[in-house]
């Protein structure tokens, strides 16, 4: 598929007009699905049925049953359908979800006739102009790009060493702790809220199980890792966030919605432990 930007010769995929809100609309009457999103440096994948995705500044929706994303119509670049999968493309990675035999084709159909829509604006946060510590993990979220970086080092972020978070996703799984993992791709983050079942390691490749949820992560493409502090549901909040080598956010790791006080402070003490980097 030449959801890349360039041509290629017998693709069978095709743009489509709908605009992002469009194609949101429809993804949970999509029925069973495999979502995707992916960018250079890793992957989240879940097999299930779309939650109504949300855009920025709206509340968050995730748990471990269903397929969660968070969508900023301002980043999707395309839209393309092929006979196997409804694909969004941004500046970094795609949102796939592939089609399978339990997905609604009436849906898929009126996807492909659905008109082009007008552009809708939405806010570009500033973080030249924000207060870090006083947003919440939303603004966070939503908005994952590299004036965010540019910023980390004057936030009071904190700088660790990448080589140990493989060792943090193992030890989430020993102590059987629940936590949200979240990857940005093609104008969206798809996230996973739950308990992880099993970590494996193929090679320099990484990937965590949650049942219908997997996380796979190659190390050799994070570039720099940060733990950053936002407000959460039980006050500061830390996240683990990785980098590639060109400074885009490839994945944070964080603790979200409704969680104990005891749950919390495991985090952040198992967080406050990590090494520094160089």
């Amino acid at each position: 598929m030449c959801t890349d930007g360039r041509r290629c010769e017998h693709c069978p995929a095709r743009r489509i007009a709908a605009g992002p809100k469009a194609i949101a609309e429809a993804l949970p009457a999509l029925g069973t699905v495999v979502a995707v999103t992916a960018n250079d440096a890793a992957l989240l994948s879940h097999t299930g049925e779309y939650l109504e995705p949300s855009f920025p500044g709206e509340a968050l929706s995730c748990d471990d049953e269903y397929i969660a994303l968070r969508l900023n119509p301002g980043l999707v670049r395309d839209a393309f359908l092929a006979p196997r999968a409804l694909t969004m493309v941004g500046e970094t990675g795609t949102h796939r979800a592939y089609l399978t035999p339990l997905t609604d084709r009436l849906t898929v159909s009126a996807l492909e006739l659905a008109p082009a829509a007008d552009p809708e604006a939405f806010p570009v946060t500033d973080w030249s102009d924000i207060s870090w510590r006083d947003a919440d993990q939303l603004t966070h979220l939503d908005a994952l790009t590299p004036g965010r970086y540019r910023v980390l080092p004057f936030t009071g972020a904190r700088k660790i060493d990448s080589g140990v978070v493989p060792h943090l996703l193992a030890h989430l799984v020993d102590v059987d702790m629940p936590f949200t993992i979240a990857v940005p791709g093609g104008g969206c983050v798809q996230l996973h809220r739950g308990h992880a079942a099993m970590v494996e390691q193929a090679g320099a490749h990484i990937a965590v199980i949650f049942g219908a949820s997997r996380y796979a992560m190659d190390p050799v493409f994070i570039g720099e890792s940060w733990v950053t502090q936002s407000h959460g549901t039980q006050g500061m909040t830390s996240s683990v966030e990785l980098y590639d080598h060109s400074h885009r956010c490839v994945t944070a790791i964080t603790q979200t919605g409704p969680i104990t006080a005891r749950l919390h402070q495991a985090w952040e003490h198992m967080v406050a432990s990590l090494p520094d980097g160089a």
